[in-house]
């Protein structure tokens, strides 16, 4: 993808080899991607803060001993970007644990389905599904209809009591995915070091993908090879660069698109970044 309007090549390629080796994985009996998503270097000099700013799977499988983990981490918010009725059917274990939980809804068509219906769609269409497709029209329509959630979520984070919080949706792949790769660029880190952080949830989640990809083969009845399953239970960079490539043809970086297209205002935009910084 063209860098353009992002930073100069130069400077972005010293700052990735400084970031390179960051890795903020976090361990949880019942999580496979949680992770501080600060630390890094900034394309100005300055550094996101570590311990403020963290992203995961969904908290429906969380352990006594995870839950004395979040307590030390101290969180004060959680944003969880899952549906309704996602929630109501894998319920968050953090909820009444004196953290305050907003519901930033973004919409996932996989998630539309029950079960009962996901079976049934695999076993009619299943030789005729484009999963690669299908992601990338996802990742596409988050570029276009995330803008409520990017303004509740910067207000937020304008707001230092907020801090740390923690961002998720079911398995922190895609939706929390975009979602912090829009934090990390407006916070300047390298965009090598922001698609590197978004493809670390293939290491985190590879086996948990594999289990999944199984039990979607079995569902089908193995009508549907497993190359073919896997674009739907991984992240590709080209996901992610293809919605980055699509806002950066509206506008000149990720700030603008921020105030311009997400209606985030500046007082809020300062103010976030202001706190995350160091």
């Amino acid at each position: 993808m063209k860098k353009q309007g992002f930073i100069n090549e130069r400077k972005e390629k010293n700052m990735q080899k400084n970031n390179h080796e960051h890795t903020a994985a976090l361990y949880f009996d019942g999580l496979t991607n949680f992770r501080d998503f600060g630390g890094y270097a900034t394309t100005d000099g300055k550094r996101v803060r570590k311990g403020i700013l963290f992203r995961s799977d969904e908290l429906s499988k969380l352990s006594r001993a995870d839950m004395a983990r979040m307590n030390q981490i101290g969180l004060k918010l959680i944003c969880d970007l899952r549906t309704e009725t996602e929630q109501k059917s894998n319920k968050s274990r953090m909820l009444n644990q004196g953290v305050e939980v907003k519901n930033l809804a973004m919409q996932d068509k996989s998630q539309e389905f029950t079960r009962l219906e996901f079976i049934r769609y695999l076993i009619r269409h299943g030789k005729d599904i484009d999963f690669e497709q299908t992601m990338k029209d996802m990742y596409d329509h988050m570029g276009t209809g995330s803008k409520s959630t990017l303004q509740k979520l910067f207000t937020l984070l304008s707001e230092k009591e907020k801090f740390p919080v923690l961002i998720h949706c079911t398995g922190g792949k895609d939706r929390t995915g975009f979602i912090v790769a829009i934090i990390q660029l407006f916070l300047g880190i390298p965009y090598e070091s922001v698609l590197e952080d978004y493809l670390h949830s293939n290491i985190c989640i590879g086996p948990r993908m594999k289990k999944a990809e199984k039990m979607i083969r079995l569902m089908s009845f193995y009508r549907v090879p497993a190359e073919r399953i896997r674009p739907m239970l991984e992240v590709k960079r080209d996901y992610l660069e293809d919605v980055l490539q699509g806002i950066m043809s509206r506008h000149a970086n990720i700030e603008g698109y921020l105030k311009n297209e997400c209606g985030v205002s500046q007082q809020h935009l300062e103010r976030s970044k202001e706190l995350a910084l160091e």
